[in-house]
């Protein structure tokens, strides 16, 4: 069984929501002005007043998701189980349509690990713990049975001949 936390900033919540209420508050003074007689021909800034005003709902919905919160994952022999803080979802193994560990190029100390199940995605961002994202990466492909990246055979791979897609490049 392997446990991960997610952990989310309350000032980023607090942040989204003065931010989208004062995007409001402030494109709302601008239609209710038109509304009322002022700037009548001032239709175009008026139709992105309200363009705006729906990006800063937007924002201030968003801002209360469980997306928002602390995110716990639970890996058991089974399945895995989401923890959010209004409710927990189970999911089976099966369900998992692919999965993805993405480790950049450079030498930069993060990887994440995608869970695709239907439709939704995960994202398990891993600061300074390459290590512990590998093996998880490698736990998960063998429940799901999804063969890992690295462990492509000699048989699947083809050669330059055979692939016309191949661009290479010289290098001085």
């Amino acid at each position: 069984m392997m446990n991960y936390h997610i952990r989310k900033k309350k000032r980023t919540r607090y942040t989204m929501r003065g931010v989208g209420f004062a995007i409001m508050l402030i494109c709302g003074s601008q239609i209710v002005a038109f509304f009322m007689g002022y700037g009548k021909s001032h239709m175009v800034g008026t139709i992105f007043a309200f363009i705006f005003c729906l990006y800063g709902l937007y924002l201030f919905i968003s801002s209360f998701k469980s997306r928002a919160y602390n995110m716990d994952y639970e890996f058991k022999d089974d399945g895995f189980i989401v923890h959010t803080k209004y409710s927990d979802k189970n999911y089976a193994y099966s369900e998992i349509t692919d999965v993805n560990l993405i480790i950049p190029s450079n030498e930069i100390l993060y990887c994440i690990i995608q869970i695709y199940v239907g439709k939704k995605q995960f994202v398990l961002p891993f600061s300074l713990k390459k290590v512990a994202a590998e093996q998880l990466y490698s736990f998960l492909c063998e429940k799901t049975g999804i063969k890992p990246f690295n462990d492509l055979s000699e048989d699947e791979e083809t050669t330059p001949e055979e692939n016309t897609n191949d661009v290479t490049e010289d290098v001085e």
